[in-house]
């Protein structure tokens, strides 16, 4: 591009019908390292420049023998032909002259007798003119061109991003989110799935920046997010292996900031971890009745040995829903420069609307005066008593009644843990991918899941570390709980030891799984399901075993469970 600059890559042409003036002003440019071509006539300088010759200005004499210059200039125009920048040479210094002149497009004007000194400098200044345009054109094309490329890349790149959130998440009733981004690319997400045991998983987050470096960021936080919950993991272990895949595969000034829950529904739980993000709620009748506000850092920043993953557990009412937001809607400001502000979202929760995110929205446009917004605007509500989950589900979508494949052959399968390894490896994840890799029908290995699930919860809290679960009758109560929970499983030893087997049972009548689990635990009393009812919390694992399984058996002292699902 710096050739443009060159004055021999130029031509000027130079339109005179005296012969001596014309050589003469050829020869003192061309003195001047520039390129100069002749016309001697009207229609000689019609025919050079409609035969789109490469002419980059123009020295043209008023009065030709033939016509004028301004009827030249007339003729290009009707015409449609380019014309370049012109110096028109006359010894008319008329105003009215010159202001005509200059309408029809004259770039500058020269009176005869011609100052040779004088010409020069007009001449140099569009010649420097006439390069840069010419640099800048081609600027502009290869800016078209890159833009071109880049719209047609990032077109690609947002299908691939939608395409990606589309397979990660999963349209579940009772589950409203509302997200706007500021740019092509959202630097928020919000994903709903349900694990195999039927509990709802839901994750908020919120990356640094926006536009695609942010999408970028969180799409790691996507795929294991999703594959850790359709594989059966609890709330801890995902948000562990989501901070070590960010610290490993970002980079270090990026991170993510992500309210996670995980909603179970049959025991009325509420599980929360809030790294970073805008302080949560559970609200009914428009009270906000539980807050959770941000405990942890932001997802990407600490190391393993650094990052917590603690989770908040709430006993959530029959009625009520959690609601939680980006900073995007808190932090947009209006023309005075305030904020929106949690207090104007507590406002709003505390109105009662008939639909929160539709007023919210409307209250935040009349706060900012605008549509769009600076920052990346989400936020979520989860209603449990709207959600179809866990025995319910299974209920419900009737798959209990499916077949297990009588064709399957025997297999038994064991794994013992003892130790730290009984609070840091999950058992119903592994048993979950055994059975896919055996091919076993997948609406089967949701009810295995969540038998499986039940009875190592109960021997892991009942019977090695001696846990009454009466302690969650109450508010306070079911925080100690999951306090002393955590309290006990760091005194684990050897000699605490969970079992768990699998056996197909084909020589039987009806050809049946047996699920088997042992601790070393003094065992529990099965006798807490004959006081179970709606209200309690207490004792619904077994009762849910129960209610899957074609047979359940509790060995005294309590510390070996069998249950027997049936193909049938």
């Amino acid at each position: 591009m710096t050739e443009l600059l060159s004055d021999k890559t130029l031509r000027i042409l130079v339109v005179d019908d005296d012969q001596l003036l014309n050589e003469l002003l050829c020869e003192f440019l061309y003195s001047k390292d520039l390129q100069t071509h002749s016309a001697f006539s009207f229609s000689d300088a019609k025919r050079e420049l409609s035969n789109n010759s490469v002419i980059d200005l123009v020295l043209l004499d008023y009065e030709l023998g033939d016509g004028t210059g301004l009827n030249l200039m007339r003729d290009l125009a009707n015409e449609n032909i380019s014309i370049p920048p012109v110096i028109m040479i006359s010894v008319n210094e008329d105003p009215d002259f010159l202001q005509n002149c200059f309408a029809c497009g004259i770039a500058d004007y020269i009176i005869k007798p011609i100052n040779l000194s004088l010409l020069a400098l007009k001449v140099r200044a569009l010649i420097n003119s006439v390069s840069m345009q010419k640099l800048i054109s081609l600027q502009n094309a290869e800016l078209a061109r890159f833009k071109k490329e880049a719209e047609r890349e990032e077109a690609i790149a947002k299908f691939i991003y939608e395409y990606l959130l589309g397979q990660n998440s999963q349209k579940v009733q009772g589950v409203e989110t509302w997200l706007q981004s500021s740019a092509s690319f959202s630097g928020d997400i919000a994903m709903a799935r349900t694990s195999p045991g039927g509990d709802l998983y839901f994750m908020l987050a919120d990356a640094t920046g926006h536009g695609l470096s942010a999408a970028i960021t969180i799409m790691p936080a996507v795929s294991i997010f999703n594959s850790m919950v359709a594989k059966g993991f609890h709330l801890q272990p995902i948000v562990t292996e989501l901070n070590k895949k960010l610290c490993r595969d970002t980079p270090p000034d990026r991170f993510v900031a992500a309210i996670i829950v995980q909603v179970q529904k049959d025991q009325g739980e509420l599980h929360v971890w809030n790294g970073g993000m805008p302080t949560a709620h559970w609200v009914s009748d428009g009270v906000i009745q539980q807050s959770f506000r941000s405990r942890h850092m932001a997802l990407g920043i600490l190391d393993d040995d650094q990052f917590e993953a603690t989770v908040e557990t709430y006993r959530f009412p029959k009625s009520g829903f959690f609601f939680a937001c980006t900073d995007g809607l808190l932090e947009e400001r209006n023309p005075a420069g305030d904020c929106f502000s949690m207090q104007r979202v507590v406002d709003v929760i505390e109105s009662e609307p008939a639909d929160l995110h539709a007023q919210l929205v409307a209250a935040l446009h009349a706060h900012t005066g605008c549509a769009t917004y600076s920052d990346d605007v989400s936020m979520c509500t989860l209603t449990p008593a709207a959600m179809l989950l866990g025995s319910s589900r299974l209920l419900t979508d009737g798959i209990l009644h499916r077949r297990i494949e009588p064709g399957i052959g025997h297999f038994s399968w064991a794994v013992e843990l003892s130790g730290r390894k009984i609070a840091e490896c999950e058992i119903p994840p592994l048993v979950n991918k055994f059975l896919q890799y055996l091919g076993v029908d997948q609406n089967v290995c949701q009810i295995v899941f969540l038998i499986v699930s039940e009875m190592v919860s109960n021997a892991i809290d009942h019977g090695i570390l001696r846990l009454d679960s009466e302690f969650k009758e109450n508010a306070d109560g079911f925080e100690f709980y999951f306090q002393e929970r955590e309290r006990r499983l760091k005194r684990l030893t050897e000699k605490d030891t969970i079992s768990l087997s699998l056996e197909w049972l084909k020589d039987v009548a009806t050809p049946s799984l047996m699920i088997t689990v042992k601790d070393t635990g003094v065992g529990y009393d099965p006798a807490v399901l004959d006081k179970n009812n709606d209200d309690q919390l207490s004792g619904r694992g077994l009762y849910l075993i129960r209610g899957l399984a074609q047979s359940v058996e509790i060995v005294p002292p309590g510390n070996l469970i069998r249950a027997v699902i049936s193909s049938f």
